[in-house]
């Protein structure tokens, strides 16, 4: 056993499909994500990165295959579930808030979403 199979994976993608009318973007693809672990997703237009990653957020589900946090299935339907379980991304169309700082931008969805929670976080 080598050391990365003793360290297990907190998240992991098993045969993840997704299909578009004539597309088949996603075919059995396996990913896993262990602790302290960094990953580039790296391919031509239309290999399907932005799929994988757009279903992992609940922003698209997959035609078949499973998700696992912590070595238990979840079912990810929307991005709301997705938070829930503690996902979130930051996706790579540039829409900024100018009037924030990069840190600010880049945890916009981690602040409080109460009433009257702005100016909440002080940078």
């Amino acid at each position: 056993m080598n050391g990365e199979e003793a360290i297990k994976p907190f998240l992991e993608m098993r045969g993840i499909v997704k299909q578009f009318p004539g597309v088949l973007a996603l075919n059995r693809v396996d990913f896993d994500l262990r602790p302290g672990e960094v990953h580039v997703l790296l391919g031509e237009n239309g290999a399907g990165k932005s799929t994988l990653i757009k279903i992992l957020s609940g922003v698209h589900t997959a035609d078949e295959g499973e998700i696992l946090l912590d070595g238990r299935p979840v079912h990810i339907r929307t991005p709301h579930d997705a938070k829930a379980l503690g996902i979130s991304t930051i996706f790579q169309e540039f829409t900024l808030v100018p009037d924030m700082s990069v840190a600010e931008n880049i945890f916009l969805g981690r602040f409080p979403s109460l009433p009257g929670a702005a100016g909440f976080v002080d940078w």
